[in-house]
């Protein structure tokens, strides 16, 4: 074996051009694999940093149709009070709250928490301590704090003596009574936690969304998720007379954290493992070429060995000796090309903002990147090797150092031209619809104006605002100042806004004279007042839009629907006047509004309603269209919110327009990593089918010399060569486009107002690939036009 290997590493010495062509292609290939393998390791292999993770799971309800989504605080004491299958059970509300510390006011996320929240997980404090039952029960000191140690260090600048130091939130003062770990949350948008109180205060305890959760449990040792959810199932039908109607279908689903946490990610870093393994496999195939061509020119060396005695498998150990040390080394050489594409590529994805996602490589990485060398090495060597190992010895030894190539051989080059074609032309078809969905997106009607448009939350805390009546007024105080500033259109306000990432889900929406025309929760819902729909360019269809006289307490209740929820209640009929069952009231429509794609450009636009903030006042985000670029009002935003009140901060300003490139991140990161890794395969395509029909080319020199001597003329020489080439890339076209239609099912969710067979897409792929398969031809052919006869025939 040692023997093998020193005239192995010799052979490649020897050719110094070669063996730097081969190595190169497949680091190139493995370097992809083991950075996009080095974030699947991290992200889908890696177990959740807590302590014994296999026990950590979700509890959540499973609306049906594979949606599952959070709970609320009524349903997390009924699981609470259920399970005996998991230790510590635990609820987490989102909650956001004006800060005041040593700086000016600022707003901070954070977590409301059930008292074993970190029990769960498993996490304590690294100063301070947790909370405790009497901190989260009726009567306790709910005013208390723990920090994020992220937080921590940017805010308070990692003092040490924070501890029992007083805080303000919202106006009221909470001692810090401890600091988590660095990334325990696995979140940087959770500052804080502070004790839910869910049993203190009676909407938290409704089973109707008022405070929505998410619950996570650690399951008993032995205990499984399926047992869990079983025991959950059967506690649920037992009160199920006590769930609103609209959760009567639901069911409860226990899965793990991890999955719950990561599995939306599984479909992308799939699709892009796939493609980078298709980009292995094209180098793959032209390193296979490259040594199918060597073991010609070597026939002589190969013949003379076989007829001294060498058996066929020492010739195919010596060839595969030297293919895997060519892998090896495109293997040393890919890690390096790995590291170094890893930060780019978490830059570009994003995922370097996500704590508790480490990615390295590791040891699985290395052992992941050293099998695939191997295995490229066996896959691109073992053809050639068993191809070199049966010469025709009485030929190659007649023929001395002229190097021929038989029909098998010159079939198996076909076949890895036709393969790495068909491999190409998949990874640009899938790259073709993801960029065409991506255009269609981008021309999507939002149902919005997106020019000058700025938007930012304020939160007004309880104790300033105790009542309604104070809540609109302070809304109503903010709306008229903004529209003083010089340069401001229009000013409105709503729950929430489009593109902001969250609407809300309030109720079962049906017609008041036709019950079974419920929508099932599928209906968002917004408060909106001032000029919330002209801010936006949210064109009125029919009725009108909200008056003061309606954001009164003891006004009749009045909703602004828009057109989809009225085709779906009403068809063809006119809504206005009608009454809708909301909430348990009846609402009159007084206008419909377009459409809005609220939360993406490619989820299309879901029923949504409106209602004056008088009856919904809890969230807050105001918006204004100006006549000059929005950003550059910032100062005077903020200022017209200091008017009404100094200590409310401005939070999240930003743009709409910024808003609606954010909302596309993820399918751009998707589309632009794909068509780079199609673009490599393009160009490794190209070189294969260029140095398959140069060899071919150099092959047939005294063929194509005689052609030419007896008159041939240039364009059939020409046509002949090109002929060649194009059978083989013609055939690798078609395998291609059959196996693009399966492989568009990898990417089918990520999708949008796109076929799986969009015509355009494959014609425009199998232009681009004829194109370039072209003048991979061309260049060879060109040089087989100019083949002197006489040197040709000489030569021989």
């Amino acid at each position: 074996m040692c023997a093998d290997l020193r005239f192995a590493l010799r052979q490649l010495l020897k050719s110094p051009g070669f063996t730097a062509i081969a190595v190169l292609t497949l680091a190139l290939g493995i370097g992809a694999n083991t950075a996009i393998f080095s974030v699947v390791n991290a992200v889908l292999l890696q177990p959740l940093p807590y302590p014994d993770p296999d026990r950590l799971v979700q509890i959540a309800e499973n609306r049906g149709n594979g949606a599952i989504g959070g709970s609320d605080g009524g349903v997390f004491l009924d699981w609470q009070s259920q399970t005996t299958q998991i230790d510590f059970i635990a609820a987490f509300h989102n909650i956001d709250r004006n800060l005041t510390a040593d700086a000016d006011p600022i707003r901070v996320s954070g977590g409301e928490v059930s008292a074993h929240y970190l029990d769960a997980l498993g996490v304590k404090p690294l100063l301070g301590r947790g909370f405790v039952e009497a901190d989260d029960a009726p009567g306790g000191n709910r005013y208390v704090v723990i920090l994020s140690h992220e937080f921590w260090q940017s805010y308070f600048r990692g003092n040490p003596a924070i501890l029992d130091r007083t805080v303000q939130m919202d106006g009221q003062n909470y001692t810090i009574i401890g600091v988590l770990p660095p990334g325990a949350l696995l979140t940087n948008t959770v500052n804080f936690l502070s004790p839910a109180t869910i049993r203190t205060d009676e909407y938290k305890t409704l089973r109707n969304y008022n405070y929505g959760c998410n619950v996570i449990g650690r399951l008993k040792p032995g205990a499984t998720a399926e047992q869990a959810t079983a025991e959950l199932a059967t506690a649920r039908k037992a009160i199920l007379s006590e769930y609103p109607s609209f959760r009567q279908n639901w069911t409860v689903a226990v899965r793990s954290l991890h999955e719950s946490i990561y599995g939306n990610t599984r479909p992308f870093l799939v699709t892009l493992l796939a493609a980078v393994g298709a980009v292995l496999l094209i180098a793959c195939a032209n390193v296979a070429n490259l040594l199918l061509v060597r073991a010609t020119s070597r026939q002589g060396e190969i013949a003379v060995r076989v007829a001294m005695g060498a058996s066929t498998a020492r010739i195919v150990r010596q060839f595969l000796t030297e293919s895997l040390l060519i892998a090896l080394l495109g293997g040393i050489a890919g890690i390096f090309v790995g590291l170094w594409s890893i930060n780019p590529l978490l830059r570009y994805t994003a995922l370097n903002t996500i704590p508790g996602v480490n990615v390295q490589i590791d040891l699985t990485v290395l052992g992941f990147t050293v099998g695939a060398a191997a295995l490229t090495g066996l896959l691109f060597g073992l053809f050639p090797a068993l191809s070199a190992a049966r010469p025709n010895v009485q030929g190659a030894l007649k023929e001395g150092t002229r190097g021929t190539s038989s029909g098998s051989r010159k079939r198996l080059q076909g076949a890895l031209v036709i393969s790495e074609t068909a491999l190409t032309v998949v990874l640009l078809v899938c790259a073709g619809l993801l960029l065409r969905s991506f255009m269609q997106a981008l021309n999507a009607d939002t149902g919005f104006n997106r020019d000058n448009v700025a938007f930012f939350n304020l939160t007004q805390p309880a104790s300033k605002a105790p009542t309604i009546a104070h809540r609109t007024r302070f809304i109503a105080d903010v709306l008229r100042n903004l529209r003083q500033i010089p340069g401001v259109s229009f000013a409105g306000m709503a729950s929430s806004t489009p593109m902001n990432g969250r609407t809300g889900f309030g109720d079962v929406v049906s017609r008041e004279d036709q019950p079974n025309t419920r929508d099932d929760l599928r209906a968002g819902f917004d408060s909106a007042d001032g000029e919330y729909f002209q801010t936006f360019g949210i064109p009125l269809l029919r009725g009108r839009f909200f008056s003061e006289a309606d954001n009164r307490a003891e006004a009749p209740r009045v909703m602004i629907i828009n057109d989809t929820l009225a085709r779906q209640l009403f068809g063809e009929a006119d809504p206005l006047g009608q009454l809708i069952h909301f909430k348990d009231a009846a609402w009159e429509i007084v206008g419909v509004v377009g459409s809005v794609r609220q939360l993406r450009l490619d989820l299309n636009p879901f029923p949504h309603l409106y209602v004056p903030p008088v009856h919904f006042p809890w969230h807050t985000m105001f918006a204004v269209r100006t006549q000059v670029s929005p950003l550059t009002l910032a100062d005077e935003l903020r200022g017209a919110v200091r008017q009404v009140d100094p200590q409310i901060p401005i939070a999240n300003l930003t743009t709409l327009d910024l808003a609606v490139e954010r909302s596309l991140q993820g399918r751009r990161t998707v589309m632009g990593l794909l068509v780079i890794f199609a673009a490599v395969a393009l160009v490794l395509a190209c070189i294969g089918i260029y140095g398959v029909m140069s060899y071919s080319v150099s092959q047939r020199t005294r063929e194509l010399g005689i052609r030419i001597a007896l008159g041939a003329a240039t364009h059939r020489v020409l046509s002949l060569v090109l002929h060649d080439g194009l059978k083989l890339v013609l055939l690798g076209l078609m395998i291609g486009i059959a196996a693009s239609f399966g492989a568009a099912q990898l990417i089918a969710s990520q999708l949008y107002a796109t076929s799986q067979t969009d015509f355009t897409v494959l014609l425009a792929v199998s232009l681009v690939l004829l194109v370039v398969a072209l003048l991979a031809s061309w260049l060879p052919a060109r040089r087989a036009t100019r083949v002197n006869p006489v040197e040709a025939l000489r030569a021989e």
